[in-house]
Order: structure tokens, then sequence, then C-alpha cells
């Protein structure tokens, strides 16, 4: 797909599965500066993960949000803390609809609502803001555990969003964004022998849950930073991120890995045998930057720490990285 190049596109972490105010900046990791009574309204981390993007197309500024995160308030609240300004976002994306990446979203179209009003800036007909989606994140889904556990993960209300006042855009395939700067992947490509899926994961179909191991509303955004190459944004990589990766260089025709940020999912006894491949993978990749978010896990995170130590950055809520 013609996707167009930026300049410098900012993303900001707001809500992830750790928060560490002592983490030091880096080339592209600028760390957020906490005011005297930071402790008043700290950050707050949770299992979910969301990011704030901002990026220059033509002069005009444009901001939009990937997932929402679990909690209906953090997101909001870590938004608020670090100054960003909800009011100005134009467009929501869901990675998929597991509930830790979109328990916020009717919060968020609230608060996005409240920062209107006081700025003037709503006008007599509320403008629908595009939420866009696969059509299964409207599925309920739960995970079954060895040991007999279970999660249960509700879906988003179809009606309620609407009411809140998205204006839902159900794709499966890519579509491109905001003068063709942003690409969503729609539904992503299984190509290779060993990110099989989320195998003891289950899926409500016809009032009944079914095993449903591949989530097919797994989806990324991908950017491309002028003359660096692609920025690939991650929720959980349920596809796999390999496959992930694979899919946005072959959509784009861009070889280039400038970073990866978000969700790996190598955590757990399912997933930790596929750590040592993936860095393989990752290694030829070659991507420049690589964050690890939210399901990652700790030795998938330490792995990749250890492979490939130029490329690794600690991800924080607040983190804010200027590609």
């Amino acid at each position: 797909m013609p996707l167009k190049d930026i300049e410098r596109a900012e993303i900001t972490c707001l809500v992830d599965n750790s928060v560490d105010i002592l983490l030091p900046n880096t080339k592209v990791a600028f760390r957020p500066f906490l005011n005297e009574n930071w402790f008043v309204h700290p950050l707050i981390a949770e299992h979910g993960f969301c990011a704030a993007i901002k990026l220059q197309v033509n002069g005009t500024e444009h901001r939009l949000l990937f997932d929402s995160g679990l909690d209906p308030l953090a997101a909001s609240h870590n938004a608020g803390v670090l100054g960003f300004d909800l009011s100005y976002c134009e467009l929501v994306i869901s990675s998929h609809g597991h509930i830790d990446h979109a328990g916020g979203l009717l919060n968020i179209k609230r608060k996005i609502n409240e920062e209107k009003e006081k700025q003037k800036l709503k006008q007599k007909q509320e403008q629908k803001l595009p939420l866009v989606l696969h059509k299964d994140a409207f599925n309920n889904r739960l995970v079954k555990f060895q040991d007999g556990r279970h999660i249960s993960l509700p879906a988003p209300n179809r009606a309620d969003l609407i009411e809140a006042g998205y204006n839902l855009v159900e794709k499966q395939s890519p579509s491109l964004w905001i003068e063709d700067r942003i690409l969503v992947t729609g539904e992503i490509p299984r190509t290779n022998d060993f990110e099989k899926g989320f195998l003891n994961h289950y899926s409500e179909i016809d009032g009944k849950m079914e095993n449903d191991p591949l989530i097919k509303d797994d989806q990324a955004i991908v950017l491309n930073i002028k003359d660096k190459g692609l920025v690939v944004i991650t929720g959980c990589a349920h596809a796999g991120i390999i496959n992930i990766i694979k899919y946005a260089k072959e959509l784009s025709r861009e070889d280039r890995i400038y970073g990866v940020i978000g969700g790996m999912h190598l955590t757990g006894g399912v997933f930790e045998p596929l750590i040592p491949r993936t860095i393989d993978e990752l290694e030829l990749l070659k991507p420049r930057f690589i964050i690890p978010c939210h399901c990652s896990g700790l030795k998938a995170v330490t792995e990749i720490a250890k492979n490939m130590p130029n490329a690794f950055i600690q991800n924080s809520v607040g983190t804010n990285y200027i590609f």
C-alpha cells in the first residue's frame, strides 16, 4: 500500500504493565518530567496497553490513540498527569477486542467531550470519532489454563460505543489514515511455522465458547519514518510479532525496520518456548529500536535485552518516544 513517509512521529505510552520513574532518557525515549508534587497524582500502571501518537503532516499536527487500557480511568488519568490534551484526538484504533485494550474506550470519549467543551471546541452537532476495529472485536472471550483457572475477556458493547459518539469502522483489510501516513494492517496472515496463536483462547460464537487460537481481530499500526524505515506498533501481537513485522514490510514495500513497540505475548508456559526462535528472527529483521511492552513477559524482555542490547529500550508508563 502507498504508505507515505513522515518526518517525525511521537508515541507516548499512556498505559502499560509497569512504571519506573527513575529510568534515564535515551536517544529516542524521553521519560516524563514530574513536578515537585508528582506523588499527589502519580502515573498508573496496570495490565493493559494504550499509546498516544502525534505526527506532523504538511504543517498540521494530528493526534490519535491506539487502544485504551483496561481500567476505564487509567488512560485518561495518565493523559492528564502528562498534560496530553485528548480534545484534539481525531482517530482511535483498536488492536483487538480484549478488555485490557478496550476497557477505557467509553471513558476516553467522555474525556474528549469534556475537554472540547472546556475549550469551546464542541460544535452544535458533535462530530463522530472514528474507531477502527475488526468485527471479531465484539466477541466475548476467555482463556482457560491447565490448572483449571480461567480469565474472562468481555467484549466492548457495540451500542454503548455508538451512543458514546464513536463512528465504528469495521475493517478486516488494511487501511490508510491521516493522508496515507498511518497504516492499519487489518487481519494479519499467519505465514511462519512457529507462531501458532493462543492455543487456550476461546471465543463466543453463536452463544457457545469455541476454541479460537488465531484471534483474527489482532491488528497493528505501521508508520514510515523518512530515511529511517518502519515503526511497527502492536497491542498484544496475537498474530505473532514476526508475522506482523513481515506483513508490515510486505504492505509498505519498505524493508527497513526502525522501531518495534508494543506487546509481543511471549509470557506464560505456552509462549516461552517461542522466545529463542522469535529473537533469532528479530535479529535477522534488524530493528534499530525494540521496545517490548505489556504482555511480552519478563523472560522475553530479559532475552531481548541480552541478545539485542543496542536496540532494546525498557518501557515505562509516560515515556515519550520521538522517531
